[in-house]
């Protein structure tokens, strides 16, 4: 597994694992970022390698409100495999998280 840690706020380190294969073997499923929830008001946001934003949500928790290499900005469905970048903004004041992330989607 690949993963970016960054501490926030002393002890509150949020760790975003950057690889995503939503094949319902239930690893890797979806873009799991680690103390997420301890962040209510976040804002996580998804884009492609041309910078076109293919995902965006308020709330992110790792449960029910998660990206699972489906495109919610246009609604055009499961996105191509590929390298993305992400961008995690905490909603407390502190800097912005910034990475990549590999999805490994099932062909269409």
């Amino acid at each position: 597994s690949f993963f970016t840690v960054a501490t926030v706020s002393g002890e509150k380190n949020v760790i975003a694992y950057n690889g995503v294969s939503p094949n319902g073997d239930g690893y890797n499923d979806y873009f799991q970022i680690f103390n997420i929830q301890l962040f209510p008001n976040n804002k996580v946001t998804v884009f492609n390698r041309w910078g076109d934003k293919v995902f965006e949500l308020d709330g992110y928790d790792n449960d029910q409100r998660i990206f699972t290499g489906e495109n919610n900005v246009n609604q055009t469905g499961k996105l191509p495999s590929g390298i993305y970048f992400y961008k995690i903004q905490l909603g407390d004041g502190s800097k912005e998280l910034t990475g990549y992330l590999e999805l490994k989607n099932e062909p269409r």
